[in-house]
């Protein structure tokens, strides 16, 4: 931030200041006196820590829990105690001066990211905490991009100034150089030496002291005074720039009201054209009450967030966020517990929900009845006659519902645009400790990825296994975790099988005869089979061309189902057999001995001759990669993805960023969320879809195949 001192400029009387005091039971409220905001960080900024002070000094705790001692409200479930960070998003609903605040506190680590996404889809501001000692970190920009397209208001919180070596102006000018918007500081840190005293309020012109894990407002000295004019004019400037009859005022030197100054603010935020930042610890509970004086008077209430723009009968309508329009809300995370059931967090965007009333859910074109209403804190939740336009709330035990889903009533067909999650990277199996645990595992992670959107199961018949798909290791040794303490049942983690292919190159003609004779009615089938090559992806192809009934219509099916069985496993290393034609186009019956099964078995016989004389070739899987990287990386990124057999197919700039797209063997990709992270230092992310199978080279042929005869011997 550049500071400009050319004439004295007073804040004293902005008016800003709020009520000192708070109500714990507010009734009859509005949607103009209710205010959504996440918080949302890098992990170890000190959401959590903050969060505890937000709920004291609110009146909602009587002490302030610790992270470290694992008895903090938004840290609840065991995994989250244990490993000392956040998992889950938790949900806080109390009131501050008068105005009805539902808070969410996100996990920060990027394994997570999926809770920033809905926590930041539900609210109308997000306030982002930066560590005073780290700055930037990887995960800042993610979340802070996740909340911006999600349209809320910003507001920046840095935090651990009671750090050494902390210093305001060099975050302050990162931070400005990462975001591209406008940033005006409101509360700054004061220090003597090193040590944290406290900090300044800019509007206000006063000193709010940090003694004793206690606050005391004071007028400033001299220090602090000089130190208040050093950003005095910019930040007089900066509000002034958000109103263009403002600026012709200044700019002619006419006199400017603090009415004026405080519209413009307000305005500024609301049209997401500024970013007041604050300064505090959250350890020491100081600047929090400050930060959330601001927010109640800055933050824009659930009243004023843009119209709710839904899809309905091929057209787009909107509705105002008010109590007295149809009752519309979406689902925004799900929990499941083995013994309360799913429980359903949701948010009211127009109109409003009464218990006992009935909900329709569009995807299911079905009715179903809601007995109780819910407000959370954390891990604890308080009934409620009604959520209204702009309330974050909760449904037990409908387990019909699930995230993302739109709620109305009256079979109001419309739906929001879902929630967009983060694509889940990693990809492994899961197997059972125990082969007698295998169905029990099975249930167990489907019914926890109903709550988990980035956490997805898919079993493949072709290899057998049960695919489970996250964020990264952490992420899946947290569901192995929960699994284990909700439902009694882990799983371990190996490398997915590759779903390899065989096909043919060459056109053969195969002859064979089926004939059995041991007493009685004998077996005899007889065919004539042509065996071609189809391009890739043409899968199996089935003609006949029997003429003068050499072999009769009705066994002509069974030759087709002999093949379709034989086919599935090849002659090199036993995988299915793709990409080819076969017709059977003579061969000869008997009037008793030939049936059905004859033809299958002679045909299948045919089948496995024609492999051996049509060369066979393995086919690997290979996928559409598409990897997002910081320019810095683009060589690393390419020369890593060469390595892999990997074939560069396109680059694409974007802002500050390269977009590399690929082509490469499904085998390469199974470590390559965990290796992007390495490389990247976890600024770079990327996603795959199956492209086409290919050819596999000789030597890998080799191996694998090699591989394969082992692992069928075993």
């Amino acid at each position: 931030m550049k500071h400009r001192i050319k004439k004295r400029v007073c804040f004293s009387s902005l008016n800003i200041r709020i009520q000192e005091g708070w109500c714990k039971i507010l009734s009859n409220y509005k949607t103009e006196d209710i205010k959504n905001f996440s918080f949302i960080s890098h992990g170890g900024a000190g959401k959590t820590t903050l969060t505890e002070d937000v709920l004291f000094n609110a009146g909602i705790i009587e002490q302030m829990g610790s992270v470290d001692e694992g008895n903090t409200k938004s840290d609840f479930i065991p995994e989250e105690k244990e490993h000392k960070y956040s998992v889950n998003s938790s949900y806080f609903s109390f009131n501050w001066n008068n105005k009805q605040i539902n808070l969410i506190d996100t996990p920060g680590y990027a394994d997570f990211r999926g809770e920033v996404a809905s926590a930041t889809r539900m609210v109308e501001s997000s306030v982002l905490l930066v560590d005073a000692d780290s700055g930037v970190e990887v995960n800042t920009n993610y979340v802070w991009n996740i909340a911006v397209e999600n349209n809320n208001s910003m507001f920046i919180f840095i935090n651990k100034f009671d750090k050494e070596g902390t210093n305001f102006n060099e975050v302050f000018n990162e931070l400005e150089e990462n975001f591209d918007k406008s940033l005006l500081p409101i509360t700054i840190p004061y220090k003597e030496g090193d040590e944290y005293k406290g900090i300044i309020d800019l509007l206000e012109e006063t000193f709010i002291e940090s003694k004793d894990d206690k606050e005391v407002k004071s007028d400033l000295n001299d220090t602090q005074q000089e130190l208040l004019e050093e950003y005095k004019l910019s930040v007089f400037e900066s509000i002034v720039e958000l109103d263009e009859e403002l600026m012709m005022k200044y700019l002619e030197d006419e006199e400017i009201t603090q009415e004026e100054l405080n519209n413009a603010l307000l305005k500024g935020v609301l049209s997401k054209d500024i970013v007041p930042v604050f300064s505090g610890s959250a350890l020491r509970n100081s600047g929090v009450k400050k930060l959330m004086e601001y927010l109640n008077k800055l933050a824009p209430s659930a009243a004023q967030r843009d119209n709710l723009k839904v899809e309905a009968e091929e057209e787009t309508d909107e509705y105002e966020t008010n109590e007295d329009g149809p009752f519309i809300g979406m689902v925004g995370k799900t929990m499941v517990d083995p013994y309360i059931g799913k429980l359903s967090i949701f948010r009211v965007y127009s109109g409003k929900i009464e218990k006992s009333e009935e909900i329709y859910v569009p995807r299911t074109n079905d009715d179903y009845r809601v007995s109780k209403l819910y407000k959370l804190r954390g891990s604890e939740q308080e009934q409620v006659e009604e959520l209204i336009a702009g309330d974050i709330g909760a449904v037990a035990k409908l387990d019909e519902l699930d995230t993302s889903d739109t709620i109305t009533k009256e079979d109001l067909n419309i739906k929001i645009k879902p929630i967009e999650f983060p694509t889940p990277m990693l990809m492994k199996a899961a197997e059972p400790f125990s082969e007698d645990e295998n169905e029990k595992m099975s249930a167990a992670i489907q019914r926890y990825s109903l709550e988990d959107p980035t956490f997805r199961v898919e079993y493949k018949k072709s290899t057998k296994q049960m695919i489970v798909r996250g964020m990264g290791t952490v992420h899946l040794d947290v569901v192995n975790d929960i699994c284990q303490r909700k439902f009694d049942v882990g799983f371990k983690l190996e490398e997915p099988k590759v779903e390899y292919k065989e096909t043919i190159r060459k056109k053969v003609s195969v002859e064979e005869k089926y004939k059995k004779q041991s007493g009685g009615r004998g077996q005899y089938g007889h065919v004539m089979i042509r065996f071609e090559p189809l391009p890739r992806g043409s899968g199996f192809e089935f003609e006949e061309e029997i003429f003068g009934g050499a072999i009769p219509s009705k066994f002509i099916p069974a030759v087709e189902k002999g093949i379709l069985e034989a086919k599935d496993k090849g002659a090199l290393a036993s995988y299915p057999v793709v990409d080819f034609k076969a017709t059977v186009y003579d061969g000869s019956y008997h009037d008793v001995d030939s049936s059905e099964m004859a033809f299958k078995i002679a045909a299948s016989k045919a089948f496995r001759k024609a492999l051996q004389r049509a060369k066979p070739i393995l086919l690997e899987p290979i996928m559409d990669v598409t990897v997002v990287v910081p320019e810095r990386f683009m060589g690393d990124i390419m020369g890593d993805l060469n390595s892999r057999r990997g074939k560069i197919s396109g680059m694409e700039p974007q802002d500050g960023t390269q977009k590399i797209k690929a082509k490469v063997p499904k085998s390469e990709l199974f470590n390559y969320a965990t290796d992007l992270k390495s490389i990247t230092g976890g600024y770079g992310y990327f996603t795959m879809d199956f492209s086409n199978y290919e050819k596999v080279p000789s030597e890998t042929s080799e191996e694998i195949i090699e591989e394969r005869q082992q692992e069928e011997e075993e």
